[in-house]
């Protein structure tokens, strides 16, 4: 058929969020976050012992991405320092059609406190048919290596105590369900 257009599925609540495995650029500290094994250079979903992660998406040209990203290092903190979430919740970045340097740069001169990674082709953002930045998901483990999208933050966010609240509710549902 001519001029038919292939439509763009756009995953949603429910749906099972893609495989993807991309190069840690922090070293160890992002392998111990992760809880990674040593000396591992690639990050692949199915790999994490947590149960739930939050996946930003992000571009280090994206003015709202940036301002995203300085609030998600002071939230990753209080992550780390809530009893409830801690080691039940990672958050990472991933970003979109940024080189592996433009990253490593980004988190540097940011100082984002949570590991940062690239998908330098839009590879993983295309599996998700999204067409905008900033983008956030919250993915729980299956409990086989896959993980279902449980929220879907598009556009800039604000992580404030009341999205603490709506993350520790869903820890403890999970909990809750085992």
């Amino acid at each position: 058929m001519e001029g038919k257009t292939e439509e763009k599925h756009v995953l949603a609540v429910g749906d099972d969020f893609p495989t993807c495995r991309v190069a840690v650029l922090n070293g160890d500290e992002d392998r111990e976050y992760l809880e990674l094994p040593e000396g591992a250079r690639f990050l692949e979903l199915s790999e994490l012992k947590a149960r739930f992660v939050l996946i930003q998406l992000y571009n280090t040209l994206c003015n709202d991405c940036v301002a995203e990203t300085k609030k998600l290092t002071r939230f990753f903190k209080l992550v780390e320092a809530d009893p409830v979430l801690h080691g039940q919740l990672k958050i990472i970045g991933l970003g979109i059609y940024d080189s592996n340097q433009q990253v490593v740069r980004f988190r540097k001169h940011y100082d984002v406190a949570y590991p940062l990674f690239s998908d330098k082709s839009g590879q993983i953002f295309e599996c998700l048919g999204q067409a905008e930045l900033p983008l956030a998901y919250l993915v729980r483990a299956k409990g086989d290596g896959t993980w279902n999208i449980e929220l879907i933050k598009r556009g800039y966010f604000e992580p404030d105590e009341q999205f603490l609240s709506v993350l520790r509710s869903a820890v403890v549902r999970a909990e809750g369900a085992d």
